[in-house]
């Protein structure tokens, strides 16, 4: 099942995902063991928070859309 809401960043080592909030934040992944999570990692850190039960990462509304554009330039 193919999740409508999600948005796809096509990145040099792979995809990330996205999802957009009523709120304002949003939520990054990628698919396990995907390198792109290597180039994600360096824009997200410190910056976005873990999940661990959703194993994902969620960007306050604040910062969305710096960290949209740095996944992007990926």
């Amino acid at each position: 099942m193919v999740d409508e809401d999600r948005e796809t960043i096509e990145t040099s080592l792979g995809q990330i995902w996205l999802k957009h909030y009523d709120n304002g934040d949003m939520r990054v992944w990628w698919p396990w063991k995907a390198r792109a999570g290597e180039l994600a990692m360096t824009v997200l850190e410190g910056k976005a928070r873990w999940d661990p039960d959703t194993k994902g990462w969620y960007v306050n509304a604040k910062r969305k859309d710096e960290i949209y554009s740095l996944l992007c330039d990926l």
